[in-house]
């Protein structure tokens, strides 16, 4: 029964069953090859985007705590 099998694929696509098992197995490589590609692109794409969140996020906590101390020096100063 497998031995029929493999000689339907070997007449259908004309190559031995092992053939088309190596190449099914060439082919996965290439598909998984392609999509950790695709998924590292998209990471590196996700952290830059959140590098740049984070360095405005950075600026605004600097500016916030700028405009805290001159509101404090500002009070000292009424105070006197």
């Amino acid at each position: 029964m497998a031995q029929d099998f493999e000689t339907l694929l070997k007449d259908i696509f004309g190559e031995p069953l092992s053939r088309l098992t190596q190449f099914q197995s060439d082919q996965l490589g290439k598909l998984t090859s392609r999509l950790q590609d695709i998924a590292r692109e998209a990471v590196k794409e996700d952290l830059g985007k959140m590098q740049h969140e984070i360095s405005e996020l950075r600026s605004r906590l600097a500016r916030i705590e700028q405009e805290r101390a001159q509101a404090a020096a500002d009070s000292l100063e009424t105070s006197f």
